[in-house]
């Protein structure tokens, strides 16, 4: 059997043993970002035997990482229904309402629609206070999610744009390191032009 690699020391895959004709071939499942991430990647090909110091060191990395691309994957509405762990009995949501609704015709005047609706859910023993209790729910999550989006993202910009202006100010510094090198070598050249030429018109003269 191989070595464990750390993402199985951490835990955080599972390793499938398949059989094969020849010999027993250990495939191993990957969390998708390890093949998004070379950093990541490149660990999961290490096999050697890593001390404590060093797994809790690469773990801190993988936090990282991780952490950074959850917060650059885009939710789906269902993965934040999933987060939220909101009923998923379509029967007790606010959207068994609006299956109720579909169903009855469209030419119906709004209140007399109203009432048929609540008619049909009273007699389906569905409470409406349970659907809106479902909605608010929903709602909160969403929102919640909107706003650590909108934080998210002003951290982010904050961040991007101090890097910047930080870029910025060491680019200024370059240029002028260049042009002061540029000053040197044009002083210092013309000493030596000036000492060189001095020394040909002695020998010249010396030759005379």
């Amino acid at each position: 059997m191989a070595k464990k690699n750390i993402f199985e020391k951490l835990g955080l895959i599972e390793a499938e043993y398949v059989e094969d004709d020849a010999q027993n071939e250990e495939m191993m499942t990957m969390p998708d970002i390890t093949m998004q991430d070379p950093v990541i990647a490149n660990l999961a090909k290490d096999t050697d035997e890593l001390n404590d110091d060093e797994v809790k060191e690469i773990e801190g990395k993988l936090d990282v990482l991780i952490g950074a691309y959850e917060k650059n994957k885009l939710l789906t509405i269902e993965d934040i229904y999933r987060n939220a762990r909101v009923e998923t009995d379509t029967k007790k949501t606010i959207f068994m309402a609006d299956i109720f609704l579909k169903a009855l015709p469209e030419n119906l005047p709004v209140d007399v629609k109203k009432e048929s609706l609540l008619n049909i859910m009273n007699v389906s023993n569905i409470p409406v206070d349970t659907l809106l209790s479902d909605a608010y729910q929903r709602i909160d999550a969403l929102n919640t999610v909107l706003e650590n989006t909108v934080q998210t993202t002003q951290s982010v910009i904050e961040s991007n744009e101090a890097s910047i202006r930080e870029l910025e100010r060491r680019v200024v510094e370059l240029k002028k390191v260049i042009d002061e090198r540029r000053k040197f070598e044009e002083d210092q050249n013309t000493l030596i032009e000036y000492e060189v030429q001095k020394i040909i018109g002695i020998v010249d003269y010396i030759k005379q």
